[in-house]
């Protein structure tokens, strides 16, 4: 039946009506639900839905909230939001829509084992990858001339990174501002990182050493330093990184892919520098030892040069006894040099005398004739040698084929062989086998043996 004294509503006045109704009476709420749809979009808000077993929720986080959510939205993630209810409804900008979502502004995982899953299930995925592995560790400068620092410029983190390489071993600091929480962190601190590995050194030296460090704070506080794609980045990173971030006891995905984890900031600042106190001392001793060294040189040397001028009268009546020997010398080479040449020259008349161009053609010609004659010789003996040789062979080819049993086949004999082309030579072998060939002079016959 049709009820008459219904109201009748214009699409406007209803949604205006429901508008109303839903904004007045849930104007503010805090919202518990799982994350799904996650769409982030290019004007910087975020579009997502919240939902549980029974229902789900449109959700938005404008651009200018985005910042201020601690948390990353991921796929899955149970968490707890807080916002307005809005119908979407407003005549002046969206007169068709009249779909209620909440507009969200504080965001946070629904309990600390959501994040812990997530974690976890992070830290063994990257782990599986290698991105843990002592392997690709790289050693900290022991002395740097730079430092580079990844922290909040406002907090007393930079502050107590400052103080204690001043007092440890005073050199450049170059810090990189970046916020150390929030939803933009991550990106910026990725950012960071990359960004001092690529500097242009033309314009400003690279830092010798990376200190990525923040204060302590929640899981939610730290969460920015385990997202995957920070870890990526330390890993990736060409210039050391010591992590320094939280307290002692707080531990992100980023401790374990940097090449050095400090407790406190304070303590990458001390594993990032030597201590100005102990290379004094060291400096002090290594002075001293050489101050040692030189004075033991010294005194040696002087002790060797008291020596040498003891010995020195002795080396000068030496040198003058040796000068003597060599004026001497010099006095009778020039005489010895002209008998020498005389004799030789002597000689060598001697022998040219001896020699006659007649005598040594004759000698020439007599041993061309010695070399015929050999030469003769030589090829009448290969000859009949060869002839010996060939007669030898062809004797013996002759036997071996008297001998063959070939030969004796041609005769009329013929050979009786069993399948496996063996000889027969007894009874019994036909017995055991009854497929025979037999050889003959015109040919081999296969032969079958009936016992019966």
């Amino acid at each position: 039946m049709i009820k008459e004294n219904i109201p009748e509503y214009s699409v406007t006045e209803l949604s205006s009506a429901l508008k109303s109704t839903i904004e007045d009476n849930f104007g503010y709420v805090r919202i518990k639900g799982e994350l799904s749809g996650i769409n982030k979009h290019s004007s910087g808000h975020i579009y997502l839905t919240l939902k549980d077993e029974n229902a789900i929720i449109n959700g938005i986080i404008w651009r200018s909230s985005v910042a201020k959510i601690k948390i990353q939205p991921e796929e899955g993630l149970e968490v707890i939001c807080s916002g307005k209810i809005s119908t979407g409804y407003n005549p002046g900008r969206y007169p068709g829509r009249s779909n209620y979502q909440i507009t969200i502004d504080s965001m946070k995982p629904a309990g600390v084992g959501a994040l812990m899953a997530i974690l976890e299930e992070r830290k063994q995925k990257l782990k599986i990858e290698g991105l843990f592995e002592e392997i690709h560790k790289k050693t900290l400068p022991k002395y740097p001339t730079s430092i580079g620092v990844i922290t909040s410029p406002t907090g007393a983190v930079l502050q107590d990174i400052k103080h204690r390489i001043s007092d440890r071993f005073p050199c450049d600091i170059i810090l990189w501002p970046v916020p150390v929480q929030g939803n933009d962190a991550a990106e910026l601190i990725e950012n960071a990182i990359s960004g001092f590995n690529t500097l242009d050194e033309s314009k400003i030296q690279k830092p010798d050493v990376i200190i990525l460090a923040r204060g302590g704070g929640s899981i939610e506080d730290l969460w920015c330093f385990n997202e995957e794609e920070v870890v990526r980045a330390v890993f990736q990173s060409r210039i050391p990184v010591i992590s320094a971030i939280g307290h002692e006891t707080d531990t992100t995905l980023v401790d374990y892919a940097a090449d050095m984890r400090a407790p406190t900031p304070t303590a990458a600042a001390e594993l990032a520098t030597p201590a100005k106190d102990i290379l004094i001392t060291e400096l002090s001793e290594n002075s001293n030892r050489l101050n040692s060294s030189i004075k033991n040189i010294v005194s040696m040397s002087r002790e060797r040069v008291v020596s040498v001028q003891k010995l020195l009268p002795s080396y000068q009546n030496l040198f003058n006894l040796k000068l003597n020997d060599i004026n001497i010398l010099a006095q009778r080479l020039p005489t010895a040099i002209k008998i020498y040449l005389q004799n030789e020259i002597t000689n060598l008349q001697t022998s040219s005398s001896k020699l006659n161009l007649k005598i040594l053609k004759e000698k020439i010609k007599n041993s061309q004739n010695s070399l015929s004659s050999l030469k003769n010789q030589l090829t009448n003996n290969s000859k009949t040698n060869l002839s010996t040789q060939s007669n030898r062979v062809l004797s013996a080819s002759k036997l071996l084929e008297s001998l063959s049993y070939k030969s004796v086949i041609k005769r009329g004999f013929s050979v009786v062989r069993n399948s496996s082309n063996i000889i027969l030579t007894k009874k019994t072998d036909v017995l055991n086998d009854k497929k025979l060939n037999v050889e003959t002079k015109f040919g081999t016959i296969n032969v079958t043996v009936d016992n019966e």
